[in-house]
């Protein structure tokens, strides 16, 4: 058994307390067994009545680990932009800048297996600014944790088997989602007088 199984494991019992380091280390790209989706579901199912501190746990541990991997994605950045064409650059950071708060806010909310990581570290590359980072992803993440631990409560240990069923539907309805605030931003800026 893995040093890291056992201390997921460990945490697992600690309850809420451990769920919060869990979510942590899992979004700072240690990825620990089940994950906090799983261990919301367990502790929601188990103890319904503290569904607002289990959600509120994950949350935050889940954006100080966030919050980790974006400072070392914005300090260690240099490295790989070098490997891109100055061009590559110039487009990948003018999508990042313009669209980063609500690139991220869909990143944390989009169910496994969409990659989040890889969102949260170009946010640290190219600098998108600390406390819109912050608050989306906390925002993103008290949203995902709020409805699986509704379901952890509501079905269970069937909780995660419906997830699973569902997910095209979630991402679909995510990508929606995204494409109509996408839309409603464009058709809400102001028009440059000619």
């Amino acid at each position: 058994m893995s040093y890291l199984r056992r201390l997921g494991e460990y945490l697992l019992m600690m309850g809420v307390p451990g769920l919060f380091v869990i979510a942590l280390l899992d979004s700072a790209a240690l990825p620990m067994v089940g994950g906090p989706d799983g261990v919301i579901i367990l502790l929601s199912w188990q103890r319904p009545g503290q569904l607002p501190w289990i959600v509120l746990a994950a949350a935050m541990g889940s954006t100080i680990g966030c919050l980790i991997l974006y400072r070392i994605a914005r300090t260690g950045g240099d490295a790989v932009l070098r490997r891109m064409t100055p061009e590559k650059q110039q487009w990948v950071r003018g999508k990042v800048e313009k669209n980063a708060t609500w690139a991220v806010f869909l990143g944390v909310i989009a169910p496994p297996p969409f990659p989040t990581k890889p969102v949260i570290a170009a946010a640290g590359l190219f600098q998108t600014p600390l406390f819109p980072f912050i608050g989306s992803v906390l925002a993103g993440r008290l949203f995902r944790y709020s409805i699986i631990a509704y379901l952890g409560a509501r079905f269970g240990d069937q909780a995660a088997q419906i997830i699973r069923s569902h997910y095209l539907v979630v991402l679909a309805s995510l990508v929606a989602v995204a494409l109509a605030v996408l839309l409603t931003r464009r058709l809400l800026r102001p028009r440059p007088a000619k």
